[in-house]
């Protein structure tokens, strides 16, 4: 598989996507718009000021994916623990599909790429229908082969989570995206279906190894707390990255507490372009004030002690002292054996003139 170098950038709306262009940073906003939309308007509003480049929320019909209304789950809530039924917790959680077009163009007019991550051939068909330029799959959803070949067929970029899945897993995913010829414009991302994952879980460079089995555009979903996975993720090549968002880690639900909140996020976003910057491109090239210093921090051959005119010079007569600006040490060699035309002080930059022609 491709090792990263030449692989094809993917565009969704007007951001390219891949090696060699800027991190696509997800603000993920999921289901913490509690089923209120000014709020969902305003965490996209909040998304827009820190620098993210776009807002993804989580469409689904509870009752297509619960057979077992009983379930329950517990999660953190307003600085508690809260159990309800699942069932109860998605139905209230859904994000109604006549909400989708307001919703997109709020994030649109604020410069952000709107996507949502689907959950079956309705939901695919509303976001499509609400115009969005990618489609996600969540992590457990990349099992959910039947989806995987309808979204697949769909001609739009794809980003597919890979949450507890194992390799088997993803190569089921992988064999759909290639008989649909989807291949190219698929980003697999790592993640670890964990709310939140500690440290010793992150595993992050199982990113590399589904990149090296994929050929796909490498990213990260993360669910750890604080920046640091993020920013890793980014130093090992990741081109996407999916960061959990809230308006309020306060507010009542199932992720707000394990999301960032503004002041997080917009770190996260500003150390992800330093870190742009800073890793720089795969030469080696001398950045132009290093090279100044060049001159400064190096030795050049001297005279090690004073010199007459007609001495055959030797390995003894020479030493590397500073300023850098004369003849290198690689140059000493050349310079052995050869007849001086001139008297030379003890320190003098040794140069080519002093020397009689052969």
């Amino acid at each position: 598989m491709d090792s990263g170098h030449n692989i094809k950038p993917i565009q969704i709306e007007n951001r390219l996507i891949g090696p060699g262009h800027p991190v696509f940073i997800i603000a993920e906003i999921g289901v913490n718009h509690n089923g209120d939309k000014d709020l969902a308007k305003r965490t996209i509003e909040a998304a827009a000021r820190v620098g993210a480049d776009c807002v993804k929320f989580q469409t689904w019909r509870t009752e297509e994916f619960m057979a077992d209304r009983e379930l329950e789950y517990e999660y953190v809530s307003g600085g508690g623990l809260v159990k309800e039924k699942m069932y109860d917790m998605f139905k209230r959680l859904e994000l109604p599909l006549q909400w989708h077009q307001e919703l997109f163009d709020h994030a649109r007019s604020l410069g952000l790429v709107p996507l949502t991550s689907v959950a079956d051939p309705l939901s695919t068909d509303a976001a499509l229908e609400a115009d969005v330029k990618a489609l996600k799959l969540a992590s457990e959803d990349l099992i959910n082969l039947p989806l995987l070949e309808y979204v697949a067929a769909k001609d739009v970029p794809l980003i597919l989570s890979t949450g507890m899945a194992d390799e088997i897993e993803i190569r089921d995913a992988l064999d759909i995206m290639k008989r649909h010829h989807a291949l190219p414009r698929t980003i697999f991302l790592h993640c670890v279906s964990l709310y939140p994952t500690k440290d010793d879980e992150a595993n992050l460079l199982r990113m590399q190894v589904i990149q090296e089995l994929t050929g796909c555009i490498p990213g990260y979903s993360d669910h750890t707390v604080g920046p640091e996975a993020c920013l890793s993720a980014i130093a090992l090549g990741a081109c996407v990255l999916e960061k959990h968002f809230t308006l309020d880690k306060g507010l009542p639900g199932p992720d707000h507490a394990m999301s960032a909140d503004s002041i997080e996020l917009g770190a996260i976003v500003n150390a992800v372009r330093r870190m742009e910057v800073m890793l720089g491109n795969k030469t080696l090239d001398i950045p132009p004030r290093e090279q100044e210093f060049r001159h400064v921090f190096r030795r050049s051959v001297v005279a090690a002690h004073a010199l007459q005119k007609g001495t055959r010079l030797a390995a003894t007569d020479v030493v590397l002292k500073r300023p850098g600006s004369g003849l290198r040490a690689r140059e000493i060699p050349k310079l052995l054996g050869c007849v001086l035309n001139r008297d030379v002080v003890a320190d003098a930059q040794i140069t080519w003139e002093m020397f009689e022609t052969v």
